[in-house]
């Protein structure tokens, strides 16, 4: 606030311009530590923290819904596919392959795992009966 008038006696009239450019940048830097401060949530350039948790949740219900192996078993007999829905290769199959090759196949994997975790995407519904905004935004990008 005593910014301009300790300027006035050495700029005058650029006082004005130069007061405005050094609250737009004072005012900047507080608007991004804000958004620093919260990062989750339902804007725009917030984290897709309920995604994230989806996510997590697939997994979980994926590794917990197969039976336990025995991990002799599970090395001789071959049934070790790291890559599974894309390739019914086993791990000595892709050691023998190039780091560009493992690259672009986890990249495809990556993306075919969305596309069907997507697809599964349910609509949740809060305490007043109304679908979440998060979900029913994503289903709308996905049809």
């Amino acid at each position: 606030m005593m910014l301009p008038f300790q300027l006035w006696k050495d700029l005058r009239w650029v006082t004005i311009p130069g007061c405005i450019f050094a609250a737009y940048i004072i005012l900047g830097i507080a608007a991004i530590g804000r958004e620093i401060e919260n990062p989750f949530g339902m804007d725009v350039n917030d984290l897709p923290l309920e995604a994230y948790c989806e996510e997590l949740e697939c997994d979980i219900d994926y590794i917990m819904s197969n039976p336990i192996a025995k991990p002799d078993e599970f090395f001789r007999t071959g049934m070790n596919m790291p890559m599974y829905p894309l390739s019914h290769k086993s791990f000595e199959g892709w050691m023998a392959r190039s780091k560009q090759d493992i690259r672009d196949a986890l990249m495809t994997k990556t993306k075919a795992d969305m596309k069907v975790r997507s697809s599964f995407a349910m609509a949740r519904v809060d305490a007043d009966g109304e679908v979440e905004k998060h979900h029913a935004v994503l289903q709308q990008q996905d049809a």
